[in-house]
């Protein structure tokens, strides 16, 4: 028995420390993309927000890797990693309607990754209540588009993180 909730434990306790580090590198990624960008609070996608796309997967994939190396992972399932990331995005998307403040701190590693996609949807002009206006200036996009972009790049991010846990475990299996 006791067996068994420490397996739990070891099953859980990696992924959840790995996004708390992956968080933590967050707030220095948003240190850094405000360093890069200066002073200009003009909502435009740069080189920066770009490689953002890319830097935060490649950290749930570099968390699944050494989770799974030094915390003797084993190969996670994908039905079970998927539901996870469902379950765990469709909480922080509760919370985004219920508690802001919350979901802004749980969320940054999302964020981070899905900013240029966000500062090129924010400048997208559509037709809304009889006149032009830019995607960001609706209740559509702060209540429905923002928040499922959001769980959307959450789930792939875990994807990543799954990949680098099979990687990982295939690697050890096969020594």
């Amino acid at each position: 028995m006791e067996t068994g909730w420490k397996d739990s434990v070891k099953k859980t306790g990696w992924p959840v420390l790995s996004y708390v580090v992956i968080s933590l590198l967050a707030v220095v990624l948003v240190v850094l993309r405000q360093v890069v960008r200066g002073g200009d609070s003009d909502v435009m996608v740069t080189w920066w927000e770009l490689l953002q796309l890319f830097i935060v997967p490649a950290l749930f994939f570099a968390a699944g890797c050494l989770s799974t190396a030094m915390g003797g992972l084993k190969r996670i399932k994908t039905s079970k990693a998927f539901l996870a990331a469902i379950i765990f995005s469709a909480v922080l998307l509760g919370l985004w309607y219920v508690w802001m403040d919350g979901y802004v701190l749980c969320n940054l590693p999302a964020a981070e990754c899905g900013i240029a996609i966000d500062l090129w949807l924010r400048k997208r002009m559509i037709a809304y209540g009889y006149e032009y206006t830019w995607l960001a200036n609706t209740d559509m996009y702060r209540y429905a588009v923002l928040p499922l972009l959001h769980f959307t790049v959450r789930i792939l991010c875990w994807m990543c993180y799954l990949w680098g846990n099979r990687k990982a475990a295939s690697r050890g299996s096969s020594k």
